[in-house]
Formats: C-alpha cells, sequence, structure tokens
C-alpha cells in the first residue's frame, strides 16, 4: 500500500507539471505526453498480453500510436492526418503480418492488425478533449467518470456488495457497488460543472453511460489479461501495474466524450 500511495503521488505531480507546461506554455507538451502513453499501452497490449515477440512489430505499432496523437495537432486537418496514418499504419501491420506468418495465428494475426488502431484512436480522443478549450473542466470530468466512480464502486461495493457484477471476469465487482459508483460521479458532476458554470442536466444524465462505459472498458481490460493468465499489464508504475492497469476504464470513455463534446452534449 505505502508503494501504491508514492507511485500516486509521483504520477500526481508528473500529471500536473505535463498541464502546466501545455496550458501555460504549449499543447505540444501534453500532446507528447499523452502519445508516449498510448505507445506503452499499444506495447504492453502487443508485447506482454499477445505475445507478440518481432520487435519491427511492436515498435512500429508503438511509432504509430505516438503519430495517430499527434495528428491532433494539425488544427482543423486532423481527420485527413488521422485517416492518412491510420491506413499507413494498415499497410505496415499486412507486411509484419506477412514477413512473421509462421509465428503469428489468427489471434496474434488480428491483434496486430486491430488493436493498436482501436487504441491509438482512444488516445487520440483523450488528447484532444485536454487541449480543447475548458481541457481542465473535461479533464475533471473525465476523472470523474473513471476514478470517482471506480472509487465509490469500490468503497460501496466493500461496505453492502453482495450480488457479483461479472464474477467470472473481476470477482469483486459487485452491482451494488457499480450502482455506488454512479451515483458518486453523478455528485461529482454536479459539484464540478457547478464550480464552472457548466451545470446542465443532459450532463448528469450522460454521466451514467459513461460510468458504464468505464466500467466496460476496466471488464474489457480485466477480460484480456484473464485471457492469457496475466496479473498486470506491465510494471512500470510500482504498485500499479502498467499503463493499461490505470487508464484502462479513461481510454473507453475517451471516444464517446470526444463525441460529446462536438455534439455540446457537455
Amino acid at each position: 500500500m505505502k508503494t501504491r500511495i508514492i507511485s500516486g503521488i509521483i504520477m500526481g505531480a508528473i500529471v500536473a507539471a505535463v498541464l502546466v507546461l501545455g496550458f501555460l506554455i504549449s499543447s505540444v507538451f501534453i500532446t507528447l505526453a499523452v502519445g508516449l502513453l498510448a505507445a506503452g499501452a499499444v506495447y504492453e497490449l502487443l508485447h506482454n498480453a499477445v505475445g507478440i515477440k518481432d520487435k519491427a512489430t511492436v515498435i512500429g505499432a508503438a511509432v504509430f500510436a505516438v503519430l495517430c496523437v499527434f495528428t491532433g495537432e494539425f488544427g482543423i486537418q486532423w481527420i485527413s492526418g488521422l485517416f492518412t496514418v491510420c491506413v499507413l499504419y494498415c499497410i505496415y501491420a499486412v507486411v509484419m503480418i506477412l514477413k512473421n506468418h509462421k509465428d503469428f495465428d489468427l489471434s496474434k494475426i488480428c491483434a496486430v492488425y486491430g488493436l493498436p488502431i482501436a487504441f491509438s484512436i482512444a488516445f487520440f480522443c483523450l488528447n484532444r478533449i485536454i487541449i480543447a478549450g475548458n481541457g481542465i473542466y473535461y479533464l475533471l470530468l473525465l476523472l470523474n467518470f473513471s476514478s470517482v466512480c471506480d472509487m465509490g464502486a469500490y468503497f460501496v461495493g466493500v461496505t453492502c456488495g453482495k450480488h457479483k457484477l461479472c464474477p467470472n471476469i473481476s470477482p469483486k465487482k459487485t452491482v451494488e457497488g457499480a450502482i455506488g459508483g454512479i451515483v458518486s460521479s453523478i455528485v461529482f458532476s454536479v459539484i464540478i460543472s457547478l464550480i464552472f458554470g457548466k451545470f446542465s442536466v443532459i450532463l448528469l444524465l450522460m454521466t451514467i453511460p459513461f460510468c458504464i462505459l468505464g466500467m466496460i472498458g476496466d471488464l474489457f481490460a480485466s477480460a484480456i489479461k484473464r485471457s492469457v493468465d496475466l496479473k498486470d499489464y506491465g510494471n512500470l508504475i510500482p504498485g500499479h501495474g502498467g499503463i493499461m492497469d490505470r487508464l484502462d476504464s479513461i481510454i473507453m470513455i475517451a471516444p464517446l466524450m470526444f463525441i460529446s463534446i462536438g455534439f455540446n452534449l457537455i
């Protein structure tokens, strides 16, 4: 627990420093940080979870993740940039699959071709949320939908959880905990929106699907680990595991939140 707390404090300090540099000097600092997180997450998925040992395949996918996130710096041209980078990666992935066809079964082929694109786009959305106008407000909402909901679910689940939510994937999660997490997140949505003067009924209603999506992301990441008998995606963060272990719910929420911001729903 001590190691976990110390790591949490260090992570918090690093995030704060990146945000200060990003908002006061240039958004490139934030984009670079998110890009590195994306690269680390893709590496953990392909190398640690899927078991891809070919360095060129894994490194190429990690580089793609960084480039994908950086297309957000292109302003109004980000759509064409994102599309171009994804198409180029598809070509690269096919070449790597053909090169290693003797070592790649169907699961590895699907993982190399699809997972980096799906998760890199999620990190792209995360970056766009942070560097957009009112970035702090949206970042706090994002953390509320993921971390606050998760903590609320934990404490309610420990206190009065009786009905298992998904015992075969995550035995400790309960229906009561999930409800408690959503209620906790709704309360914080009210607080955050009032502080920033952006309170709306739509935000409160949207909090529910965001929290549910975060839980689905957490369970999805756990399902991947369980399928390959993996405890953590990595050991980069002592006491916490890898990047995917910390950001599984966030990167599931980010795409829907990015779309919701675009339609002025939150």
